[in-house]
């Protein structure tokens, strides 16, 4: 039996449930601050994008080595909030400009898998990544990026 359907009517809920109660946070800001419902709103709206992504799309069993089942999905999984922690401990020691290229790598080194990893193409995301984040947030939205304790 498939968990995609459920899980992705699930996503949407909870992605619903987010952004209304986001959308009941009442804070001024500044004029150019785009406040603090853009991020919660911008993440619940992706939920509820993979959400329709899951009840759209008819999922396949790969099988083979790389599906290593509930063993394999655990590991990853840890090793994707392990990545998260150390992450946000990045940015807080060195800043957005070392942590989040460094730290996008290895998030597409977790996820690719052993045979689909291609070094140039991870330091390719990476860099593309962090410079569409820079741009949105650093310069188009002119918000303050971390900048570490370290440097």
């Amino acid at each position: 039996m498939t968990t995609d359907k459920p899980l992705g009517a699930g996503l949407i809920a909870f992605g619903i449930a987010g952004i209304y109660l986001t959308l009941q946070i009442s804070v001024r800001t500044f004029n150019d601050d785009p406040g603090p419902q853009l991020f919660p709103i911008l993440g619940f709206s992706l939920l509820i994008l993979c959400g329709l992504g899951m009840l759209v799309v008819r999922h396949k069993p790969a099988g083979g080595a790389e599906d290593a089942g509930a063993t394999g999905g655990f590991g990853r999984g840890a090793a994707m909030l392990g990545l998260m922690v150390l992450y946000s401990v990045g940015l807080w020691q060195v800043g957005f400009y070392i942590a989040t290229p460094v730290m996008l790598y290895a998030f597409y080194h977790v996820i690719a898998g052993p045979r689909r990893r291609v070094w140039w193409r991870g330091a390719t995301y990476a860099a593309a990544v962090t410079a569409a984040v820079h741009f949105v947030f650093g310069t188009f939205l002119n918000t303050l990026l971390p900048t570490g304790s370290l440097f």
